[in-house]
């Protein structure tokens, strides 16, 4: 008998480790959006990757983050692709989902802010994968709305304070110098060190660049990430900058999310 019970108490503890720890930690305030969003019945049949899905041949994407993706297109295929479309999998068989429509992309995908409801509390997507270290954020200020990008910056700096997902490569990821074979590294988390030359902006981006490589910050995001820390300040110093390698016009680069993702060196 004393058998029996330790195999189902091994298996109970099996289990509940296997739970995403940040699912369990619902933001107090996405209740009143989840009043004013809709239901919908999602399957992970229906799931792209981390943060698109389709129902009924209509494109739906998960706005305020961006996951890595799982197929080269207009982004390389990235680190945890898979484990972020994963997890949202398991998200939807987890809980009852509604969205909170905020309009449509260039793409005709309808823009929406995801919940989740086990009956007892009430869950917010973006801020769950983002604390999970499976999403970064991506901030449009124009479908944004303030509190509910409040909780993805928060878990987003959880989630580097933590080396969740990832952050975790924090401390092994290659650094990638001058002279590097660094196209072998497209979509692979790395340390991208480089001199800042330049830094000049255009329409929606901050851009820094340097002798071999650049490095770009959204102006959306950058308002809602950088606090008080100025680009600028970088021009001039040797600085080493965390995520995901992309190519662009023939040279390496990073886009920083926030500002604990730079180091300067010198």
């Amino acid at each position: 008998m004393w058998r029996i019970w330790l195999f189902s108490f091994v298996i109970f503890i099996l289990l509940i480790s296997c739970v995403p720890e940040a699912s369990l930690n619902p933001p107090e305030g996405c209740t009143k959006y989840w009043k004013e969003s809709f239901r919908l019945e999602i399957t992970p049949e229906m799931i792209a990757d981390g943060d698109t899905f389709y129902l009924d041949g209509k494109g739906y994407r998960v706005v305020g983050v961006d996951t890595p993706e799982i197929h080269n297109g207009g982004k390389p295929k990235g680190q945890l692709g898979e484990e972020a479309k994963e997890y949202f999998e398991w998200w939807v068989e987890e809980f009852h989902e509604s969205v909170l429509s905020v309009g449509e992309d260039r793409y005709g995908r309808e823009l929406v802010y995801l919940f989740g409801t086990d009956g007892s509390a009430v869950y917010f997507y973006e801020a769950s994968v983002t604390e999970m270290g499976l999403a970064r954020p991506l901030i449009y200020e124009k479908n944004s709305v303030p509190d509910l990008i409040e909780d993805i910056v928060d878990a987003y700096r959880r989630a580097w304070k933590e080396r969740k997902g990832i952050f975790s490569l924090w401390e092994s990821a290659p650094v990638i110098r001058g002279g590097s074979n660094w196209e072998s590294y497209i979509g692979k988390i790395v340390w991208l060190e480089d001199r800042v030359e330049s830094i000049f902006t255009t329409g929606e981006l901050y851009i820094a660049r340097g002798n071999f490589a650049s490095f770009i910050a959204r102006k959306d995001g950058y308002r809602c990430m950088f606090g008080d820390f100025d680009f600028r300040s970088l021009e001039g110093k040797t600085v080493r900058v965390y995520g995901e390698l992309w190519e662009y016009d023939g040279h390496p680069e990073i886009m920083v999310r926030a500002p604990f993702e730079i180091v300067v060196i010198h």
